[in-house]
């Protein structure tokens, strides 16, 4: 090695230190819960599985995936509220993709969408300040998802609630994944 490769490779060196040194602790607290979240895939993906209504399709059962990402993130001490609405992933792209009904997880780094496990392979994972929750705050290109949450009536407050319940139930050993209703109302 010559002595300026030496030099470069130290430069580099410092300079990554530094650029470490220097990132946000908030940052540095994202990429471990991202890490965290994406490392909970397949035991969210057992989890909703298994608590499910058993005529429901998993991947039709986003609802159950973002209960059994909560569950499993609070037993990590994250906090994550779900979010029911519509999800536009790509928004105002070719690529975009629309999902509505859905749910999905909101901590207070990033956006979590579990039901993407069984058709992506992987979980869905961006960091909220790439999320828009009005189109008009959408950049296409740049937002990752439009996340629009859905007002909650009687009727929609009594369907969560209900598969609420039922998930509980089962994740506390008192009943069984029976055949419930199609996924909301």
């Amino acid at each position: 090695m010559t002595t300026n490769s030496r030099i470069a490779a130290w430069t580099i060196a410092v300079v990554l230190f530094i650029a470490n040194a220097m990132t946000p602790i908030s940052a540095q607290a994202t990429v471990n819960e991202a890490t965290l979240v994406t490392s909970l895939g397949a035991q969210v993906e057992k989890l909703a599985a298994r608590t499910k209504p058993s005529d429901w399709e998993l991947i039709r059962a986003c609802l159950y995936y973002a209960l059994a990402g909560q569950y499993l993130l609070a037993q990590h001490g994250v906090h994550a509220a779900i979010g029911i609405g519509a999800i536009v992933y790509n928004p105002g792209t070719p690529a975009h993709h629309q999902i509505v009904p859905h749910a999905w997880l909101e901590t207070a780094d990033l956006l979590v969408d579990y039901s993407t496990l069984p058709r992506l392979g992987k979980t869905t994972v961006i960091p909220r300040e790439l999320v828009a929750d009005h189109p008009e705050n959408a950049y296409p290109g740049v937002t990752r998802a439009l996340a629009l949450r859905r007002p909650a009536g009687n009727d929609l407050i009594n369907y969560l609630v209900t598969h609420r319940m039922r998930f509980d139930r089962i994740i506390n050993g008192d009943e069984r994944a029976e055949a419930g209703r199609e996924p909301f109302p």
